[in-house]
């Protein structure tokens, strides 16, 4: 615990720690979401999607597991 993540980076650049960063998901993200409430992710992204004509495709970032080399379990 406290070292499972690392090396994390956003469109090529490192995370900064003393950086807020905007993040949305179906769950809380950090403690003072569970109790701020706040507008449900699903509702969100709705309005985002019925205010948008076209939708371009994103570039899909995807993590990279280090020290996973020779593990028959990850494919």
């Amino acid at each position: 615990m406290g070292a499972r993540i690392s090396d994390l980076a956003l469109k090529g650049k490192p995370i900064e720690a003393a950086k807020k960063y905007k993040v949305a998901g179906w769950a809380p993200v950090a403690e003072a979401a569970k109790t701020a409430g706040g507008e449900p992710i699903w509702d969100l992204m709705a309005r985002y999607l019925r205010d948008r004509k076209v939708i371009k495709p994103m570039r899909l970032e995807l993590p990279r597991l280090k020290g996973m080399d020779g593990n028959g379990g990850i494919a």
